[in-house]
């Protein structure tokens, strides 16, 4: 699952419009539906505007990324929650990610 795909899924279980998430989050229309098809690289900045904009905490919404049989990948996952620098790691792994979209 894409971080796109996993932000329309919590806005929809959220029954919001992308219109009411655009503006909760203080984003544009049109970024919320371009991140949605994933067809826009997000910025950890603009992606803890969403979260907060749906009361959603960090961890809860990488969890359905972590849900694996991997141990290594669960460690990782609780290792980077729980760092000072989590901010900067979690950039880093989108950062990641859209290299790997592309």
């Amino acid at each position: 699952m894409k971080i796109g795909e996993l932000v329309r899924e919590y806005r929809l279980s959220k029954k919001l419009t992308q219109q009411e998430l655009a503006e909760k989050s203080d984003l544009s229309l049109p970024f919320i539906n371009l991140i949605e098809n994933n067809r826009r690289n997000l910025s950890v900045d603009a992606l803890l505007k969403i979260l907060t904009a749906m009361e959603i905490d960090p961890s809860d919404f990488f969890r359905p990324l972590s849900d694996t049989s991997d141990d290594n990948l669960q460690l990782l996952i609780e290792k980077i929650q729980l760092d000072k620098n989590r901010t900067e790691i979690i950039e880093l792994f989108l950062s990641i990610l859209s290299l790997n979209e592309k």
